[in-house]
Parts: structure tokens; sequence; C-alpha cells
């Protein structure tokens, strides 16, 4: 099969999916949900790197890694100052 083909088929169920999601209003909520989440995981991911660099200088190295990216995702502040603690106290 081409991929004209496959494209042909797959972009209108594709939109017809979102359109049926983005009627649906609960559907709407998580994805709303699920779009301030992404978001969080984004700045947490930037916010870490900022740390690093900075922190670097001084000696310290704070892991750019999952589980340090979705404590600061899910928990905000607090994740950043438990993170940080547990670098600095272990």
């Amino acid at each position: 099969m081409s991929w004209l083909v496959i494209m042909s088929i797959g972009v209108p169920v594709v939109l017809l999916f979102l359109y049926v999601i983005i009627r649906h209003a609960k559907m709407g909520k998580i994805l709303e949900g699920m779009s301030v989440f992404w978001f969080r995981f984004a700045f947490a991911f930037l916010l870490l790197f900022v740390i690093h660099m900075s922190l670097g200088y001084v000696g310290y190295n704070i892991p750019i890694n999952l589980f340090s990216v979705l404590t600061i995702a899910i928990l905000g502040i607090p994740g950043v100052f438990g993170i940080t603690a547990l670098i600095f106290f272990l």
C-alpha cells in the first residue's frame, strides 16, 4: 500500500475521532487535564535543566530523569524542593 492510500484513509479517521472527542464534554475535560499535565511535564524538564546547569557550577549534580520530572510535574514546587533536598542531603 502506498503512503497516499494510507494517508487518505488515516487522516479522515483521525479527524473524525478528534471531532467525536471534542464534542463529548467528559472527554474534553480529560484532554484538558492531559494538556495541563504535559505542559507541567515540559516545564518541569526545563526547570530541572536550569537547576542542573546553575548548580553544576557549584559542584552539585541534579539528575534529569523521568522520576525527577514526574515528581516535579505532579507535586509542583514541593517536588522541586524535595528533589533538591535529596541531592543536598544524600
